[in-house]
Parts: C-alpha cells; sequence; structure tokens
C-alpha cells in the first residue's frame, strides 16, 4: 500500500532566509524551543549569525554529527567569501575524535586547550565571529574539570575561574541540536544554561551574559513544562516554529515523495524486489539508503546485501556501512568502506542504522529502503533524510507481524496510508498521524496547540537537573561568588537533592557504613556526569588487525565471543579481544542472546548485586535495599531509617542508580569526590 506526500516550501524573505531563520537571529528572548522540519535549514541560520559577527556554541548529540556539520559550516562560509584558512580559523570541534587526532598532533592537555580556546573569545569585543561545534560530554566536562584535591594546579593552573557564566558571557548563541534525543539524565546540562541566561539578576536585568539558549528538533518534545519547573520563566520561553507552504517560489524542502509500505520478513528480501529500482537510482548518479532497526541484523544481513549489489554491477567500494561499530574505526573492511571520516557523498549505497538519524543529509537519496525505528519520532526523522531541497523520492518502509503486533502507532500509520491509499496528502497530516499517541498524553496541558509533539521528558529530568545543579555547587572549580549564583537560582529540585544528601550523611558518619554509603554517593555523582546511557566499551581485534571499539553490553549480548575468548591487555592497560575471524563470525541468533546485566550498589553494603537491565530494575534495587530478611539491610533500616529512605528517594526521584556500567575517562572520574 501506497500514498505521495505531496511537496512542501517554507516561504523566502528578502534577504533569503525563510520566516523561521529571521526569527531565530531576532528573537529577543533569550530560551527558544525551535520547531522545524527536517531540512529546513535551522543551522543555516546561525551559519547567518556567524557571518554577521557572532559566536556560537553548537551542541550537537553524536560525534559524525559534529563532523557533518563542521563541514558545512567551512564550506557555506568559503561560498560567502571567506578564504578556507580565515573559515578554519573560526571554527572549532570539540568531540572525541577531535581529541584523537590533537593526540596524534602532540597535543597532551586537551581539557586546558579548550578552555583556552573559550577564554581567547575575549566577551568585551563584539563582532568577533567564532563558532565551536561540541558534544555535550565535552561542554559537561569543561565545567567539571580539574582534580577536586588540587584545583590551582597542574593543567588547571590560571584556569580556575572559568565557568558556566563564562560561557553565557563568551557566546552570543548557545544551540541544541536535535534535542529530542536528550534524555532525562542529560537534560541537566540544557536546564543549566536556559535558567541561568533566563532568571532576574541581582541588577535586575534578564539573565547572566548575554547567550541565547536554543533547543531545535523537527520531531520536538513537550519540554516547556520541564523548564517552568526547573524556573525558567515564561516570559523568557519563545516557542518557535516554521509554517510549510506550497508556493512555486518557495524554498522547497522535499519534492513529491512516495510513502509504500510494503509486508516483507527480511531487508535482503525486500531488496530483490527493487533490485531494477535501486540500479536505476545508482545510474542517474542518486544515492540509495538502507536504514536497520538493529545493528546486529545488519551484521547478519551485511553479506547477502553485498552479494545483491555487486551482481547489479555496484562494486563494494560504492557502499559505506554507518552504524556505532563500524564508525569506531579507521580502517575500512575489505568488502565495504566504514569510518566517521568517510563523506557519505562519495558513496552510491549507505547501509545504517539510526546514527543517520542526527541530522545527517546526504548528496541527493531520493531512494530510501528503511524500517520503521522503534518510535514515531524515529520513523520522521528517517523519512526526512530523504528526497532533500524538492526533489522527487521514494520512500519504502518494510513492516512485519512482529513490529505490527509491539507497536501501535506503527498499526495505526498502516490503517491511515490504507485509508488513503494511491491518494496525495500533505506532510502535516503524515506528522499528525505519527504524534497522535504523544498528543493524547498532552491535551490537558498543551498551550500552543499548532505544536505537534513527539514525547515528552519525564518527571525524572527534573531531578537529575536538580543533582548535576548540586554536582556543580559541591566542586571545588566554582569560586565563591560563583557559588553564590549557583545557590542563588538553583530550581527547587536542586534544593531537594540537597536535602537528601544531606540525610544521607549519617550514613557516611558511621564507621560500619562510610565506605559503602561513600561509594555510592560517588558513584551517583557520577550516573549525573553521564549525560546518557552509554555503558562501557571494550576493544576487539580481527584475525586482519581491524580494531573496533564495541560497547561491553552489546558485545556481551549478541556474540559469544566474551566466553569464547580470554580478555588480553596492552601495555597501557587497556583490557581487549584478538579474535580469530571477523566479529560476525560470531553473532548470536535470537534464542542465545542473554539479557543485559548491572552490577548495581547500595548505600549500606559493599557487595554489589547483578540486576537485568530492564524496565523493572528500580523496582527490583528497592526490593533488595528494602528486604527486611537481610540481617544488614535491617539494621541499616532500623539504626539510620531516614539516611535509607533518602537513597531510595533519590533513586526512585532521578531513575540514576549508582552502579558499575559507567563510561567515564579516568580525568573525569577524578572530579567525583
Amino acid at each position: 500500500m501506497e500514498l505521495t506526500i505531496k511537496r512542501h516550501c517554507v516561504a523566502v524573505l528578502d534577504n533569503s532566509l525563510s520566516p523561521l531563520q529571521q526569527q531565530l537571529l531576532q528573537e529577543p528572548k533569550r530560551v527558544r524551543i525551535v520547531d522545524a522540519p527536517t531540512g529546513a535549514g535551522k543551522t543555516y541560520a546561525f551559519i547567518k549569525a556567524l557571518l554577521a559577527g557572532s559566536r556560537i556554541l553548537f551542541i550537537v548529540p553524536t560525534r559524525r554529527l559534529a563532523q557533518n556539520i563542521a563541514a558545512s559550516v567551512i564550506n557555506d562560509l568559503i561560498k560567502a567569501g571567506w578564504g578556507r584558512t580565515l573559515a578554519e580559523q573560526k571554527l572549532a570541534v570539540w568531540s572525541s575524535d577531535q581529541t584523537a587526532i590533537l593526540r596524534e598532533q602532540g597535543v597532551e592537555h586537551i581539557r586546558g586547550l579548550r578552555v583556552r580556546q573559550i577564554q581567547q573569545l575575549n566577551p568585551r569585543l563584539q563582532g568577533m565571529s567564532e563558532i565551536i561545534v561540541a558534544v555535550p560530554e565535552v561542554v559537561s566536562q569543561l565545567l567539571l574539570r580539574g582534580h577536586p584535591e588540587r584545583p590551582q594546579t597542574g593543567l588547571d593552573k590560571g584556569q580556575a575561574g572559568f565557568s558556566v557564566l563564562d560561557v553565557l558571557e563568551y557566546f552570543d548563541h548557545i544551540v541544541f541540536d536535535e534535542f529530542h534525543t536528550i534524555e532525562a539524565r542529560g537534560f541537566g546540562l540544557a536546564a543549566l544554561f536556559a535558567k541561568l541566561a533566563s532568571v532576574t539578576t541581582e541588577l535586575n536585568t534578564v539573565g547572566y551574559g548575554r547567550a541565547k539558549i536554543s533547543l531545535l528538533s523537527a520531531t520536538p518534545l513537550n519540554i516547556k513544562p520541564t523548564l517552568q519547573a526547573l524556573g525558567v520563566p515564561d516570559t523568557e520561553i519563545a516557542q518557535l516554529k516554521e509554517v510549510l507552504t506550497e508556493g512555486a517560489h518557495d524554498r522547497a524542502l522535499h519534492g513529491d515523495v512516495r510513502l509504500v509500505l510494503h509486508e516483507q520478513s527480511t531487508m535482503p528480501a525486500l531488496v530483490v524486489e527493487y533490485l531494477s529500482v535501486i540500479q536505476n537510482a545508482v545510474s542517474q548518479q542518486q544515492q540509495v539508503v538502507l536504514i536497520y532497526n538493529a545493528l546486529a541484523d545488519l551484521r547478519r544481513d551485511l553479506p547477502l546485501l553485498l552479494s545483491h549489489f555487486q551482481t547489479m554491477g555496484i562494486p563494494a567500494n560504492q557502499v559505506l556501512v554507518i552504524n556505532s561499530i563500524d564508525d569506531s574505526t579507521q580502517q575500512s573492511h575489505q568488502l565495504y568502506h566504514s569510518g566517521r571520516r568517510q563523506n557519505p557523498d562519495d558513496f552510491s549505497i549507505l547501509i545504517a542504522t539510526a546514527s543517520v538519524e542526527m541530522g545527517v543529509t546526504f548528496r541527493a537519496a531520493n531512494l530510501m529502503l528503511m524500517e520503521s525505528g522503534f518510535a514515531p519520532l524515529n520513523f520522521l526523522q528517517r523519512y526526512g533524510r530523504a528526497a532533500r531541497r524538492g526533489a522527487d523520492g521514494l520512500v519504502v518502509v518494510r513492516l512485519d507481524n512482529a513490529s505490527l503486533e509491539r507497536q501501535p502507532w506503527l498499526r495505526a500509520l498502516q490503517t491511515w496510508v490504507s485509508t488513503y491509499e494511491n491518494q496525495t496528502v500533505a506532510i502535516l497530516e503524515l506528522s499528525q498521524v505519527l504524534s497522535q499517541e504523544a498528543q493524547q498524553s498532552f491535551q490537558s496541558e498543551m498551550d500552543n496547540p499548532a505544536s505537534l509533539y513527539f514525547g515528552s521528558l519525564p518527571q525524572q529530568a527534573i531531578y537529575t537537573s536538580g543533582l548535576y545543579w548540586q554536582l556543580l555547587l559541591r566542586h571545588p572549580s566554582s569560586s565563591k561568588h560563583r557559588k553564590d549564583h549557583l545557590l542563588q537560582h538553583q530550581p527547587a529540585s536542586s534544593k531537594w537533592v540537597y536535602s537528601k544528601l544531606r540525610q544521607l550523611e549519617p550514613l557516611l558518619q558511621d564507621s560500619l557504613y562510610a565506605k559503602p554509603a561513600k561509594q555510592w554517593q560517588t558513584l551517583l555523582f557520577m550516573q549525573a556526569m553521564q549525560l546518557r546511557d552509554i555503558g562501557k566499551s571494550v576493544l576487539v581485534i580481527e584475525a586482519d588487525g581491524r580494531e573496533l571499539k564495541i560497547d561491553r553490553v552489546w558485545l556481551e549480548r549478541e556474540t559469544d565471543i566474551m566466553r569464547r575468548f580470554t580478555p588480553r591487555y596492552d601495555e597501557h592497560e587497556q583490557e581487549y579481544f584478538q579474535l580469530q575471524g571477523e566479529l560476525d563470525d560470531y553473532l548470536l541468533d535470537d534464542k542465545n542472546r542473554t539479557m543485559r546485566r548491572l552490577n548495581v550498589y547500595f548505600p549500606h553494603t559493599k557487595h554489589c548485586i547483578e540486576l537485568a537491565r530492564d524496565h523493572r530494575l528500580i523496582s527490583e534495587w528497592r526490593k533488595v535495599l528494602t528486604n527486611q530478611r537481610d540481617d544488614d539491610t535491617e539494621a541499616a533500616w532500623e539504626d539510620y531509617p531516614e539516611a535509607m529512605q533518602a537513597a531510595e528517594q533519590l533513586v526512585v526521584f532521578t531513575g540514576l542508580i549508582p552502579s558499575s556500567d559507567t563510561e567515564l575517562s579516568t580525568s573525569t572520574t577524578s572530579l567525583v569526590w
């Protein structure tokens, strides 16, 4: 079954900007929530700001997107008449990829370099263009830099004054791109900037510094209630939305796109049905994009997919594979290309996972074969990658009984397509169908009926933001007057977290419980510093020497490598597994997969317990914490009931469980005391 999503555009003003792009540059309110479809040019608006002399901190969720945006910035600046040398001088990228490059160049003190990059932006000098593209973890670590026991020594000498207030002063715009990807645990960073940029200061002015905070997404979450609960004034929140048009002279975002729902058991089987269509697209210098839900499925299917493409005369060197594992290496596989440094525009076939949802654009991807994703926002983000800039296109969605049974929204989409089969509909109608489930949750609170939300942040975001605020307050790098500002403007949830930490204090003072309680509190703060649920990774070396950095949980669940091989350690004590073949040789089938498990900790005992990492994790942790049949637990509740209850409430309200599954560098873990 199929229908056509008709061509849609945005209006163009005399200065070549769309109305939304103009608003992004001129809106006076300090906090802006921005809803615009894929391809609308949200990023380009800030390039125009850069050309006009603004300084921009552009925060993105992935390293690949940071690389993509950096390349776009350079190209647009050159098109505007800047020389390449000047354009590159005005841009810095903060990500682990760039860190690796700097280390290759002999730069040892990366953090110090980044702080100096900001401090060189003299806040008193206006009209000095600069843009820094960063992943959120790097920005957070700069705010929490240094060793707590020697904050004025070593790498941090001369940098003690740097803080969130300086960031707000140095930049004109702080942008969180693709903000729908922000997890509840990581909202504290955005909330910190939004709150301090919008409060009434001691001088009776609005906000510290001059930066405006913009949160951009094509599939927005309803985050305004969360911001308000954290104390961001309603008067300083602007909700901006791009209005779509169908004008012949307006700027086209997408052409007419055929949306086909096709029931098929596997992606290779779907490819076989569209072989001639794929071959025709490639012959016309267009790109073909395949998007999988599961990385393991992609890896299992890859040999067969490559075989199908070869039968069409498409060589392996025209195939780019995009996913977290292949992106982790600079060594391409002998049968295909991979790695974040590869330019997607150079390839005819792109085979990817959800990695491509994060704002990645392609040269001419007018044919897409995709799986639906696990939520409506995934679907729309994927769909929006195809047929950009007014071109017509075809998007084929593979459906099967399992996905339809699991996902009610997908059944609703199937019903809608069936109702309008072979008709032409507007993109807004597709968005309404996909967001319908979320809208039902917001009917009583929506103050902007024109917006279509694809979800909301849970209440836990309010309390994780409070925990993050407490982390800043307690950190030695916060000097007295800055700590006073943070205390004055802390949200109510920060005060609540402080009260619970105070109630935990008797456990920390008791000789019997001090050590486990200290460890538990440290791990809780480490969870607050880890802005996303990213587990530890491990190095895997294939037989040909190709090195892959893989999430440990994925490796344990999807392969038998950790059961078949004994880990080795290099000269830097880094753990790795040396394979006798390729990673894909060790993939498990569905029935043999293992469930993700987690070692969790408690404030009253040194013993950790392994629990299943699923939706029951918090309730199972609480059962152990309150298990009166355990002598140690019963004694702790009897001696310190208020402290034990405070620990329980901190976990329940934040959703963060102190555990060993935390991927933080040595320099970062030293920040927690």
